[in-house]
């Protein structure tokens, strides 16, 4: 798998748990936790726990397969709410900071989307780009409310959505819902056009040179339009990491 990731990098997180296993995530919060923007509280303590459960051959055989990956991710999940939770000053009257987050665990060609808040998903197919997180936005209200959150109660809820990637597929995680869906390439160049978003983008093609290696960084100017123009060219699902710097 190669990945492209361009906007606010404080916001945007990406892993490797495993030869076959990644994890993909885009945070957008308010308040502080410790002195910290609750994204950046919550997106450290989640890398934090990863790299902590990485040192455990039992995480380690959990993320390595579809049937226990996504259950693995949602425990550790439910932990970094619990800490942030108990760092906030919040309770059930007041919320002193919370933090959307979406997250996609991909493992072996399976895609787990773990979601809660107002950030997104998205996978761009054959040109076309469908939602794969819900809107949890209560916008009928006069002043638009979350369903869901973290580190605003210690007991974690998110909806969990799965889909199997096929060759040239991308995923889109976004700090923000589009309004509609329609063109992919459209839409995505539109994105890349706008500092203002939050956007981190994973395509897929095959290494035939290396299966897990790091691939030379790309310059800044090969955004979003070029890694669509390259999805053509994808033959397979699989395994370099590339920054756009």
């Amino acid at each position: 798998m190669t990945l492209a990731i361009r906007g606010d990098r404080a916001s945007c997180l990406s892993l490797q748990l495993g030869e076959r296993t990644w994890l993909l995530a885009v945070a957008r919060g308010f308040g502080q936790v410790g002195g910290v923007a609750t994204e950046s509280a919550l997106l450290a303590r989640l890398r934090a726990e990863c790299a902590r459960r990485a040192r455990g051959a039992r995480f380690r055989r959990a993320v390595a397969h579809p049937q226990t990956a996504a259950t693995a991710i949602l425990a550790l999940l439910s932990r970094v709410n619990g800490d942030l939770y108990a760092a906030t000053a919040s309770h059930d009257d007041y919320v002193t900071a919370a933090s959307s987050l979406t997250a996609v665990l991909v493992v072996a060609g399976r895609a787990y989307t773990i979601h809660a808040g107002a950030t997104a998903a998205y996978l761009v197919r054959a040109g076309d780009m469908v939602a794969l997180s819900a809107d949890d936005v209560f916008k009928e209200r006069p002043v638009p409310l979350l369903g869901r959150v973290f580190a605003a109660a210690p007991a974690l809820d998110v909806a969990v959505s799965t889909v199997e990637l096929e060759e040239g597929d991308l995923i889109a995680l976004l700090g923000q819902r589009m309004q509609g869906e329609g063109n992919g390439r459209a839409t995505l160049a539109q994105l890349e056009a706008d500092p203002a978003h939050r956007v981190l983008l994973a395509r897929f093609e095959r290494d035939d040179t290396s299966e897990d290696c790091l691939r030379p960084a790309a310059r800044r100017g090969d955004g979003a339009a070029v890694v669509i123009a390259r999805l053509a060219a994808a033959a397979a699902f699989a395994a370099a990491l590339v920054y756009v710097r």
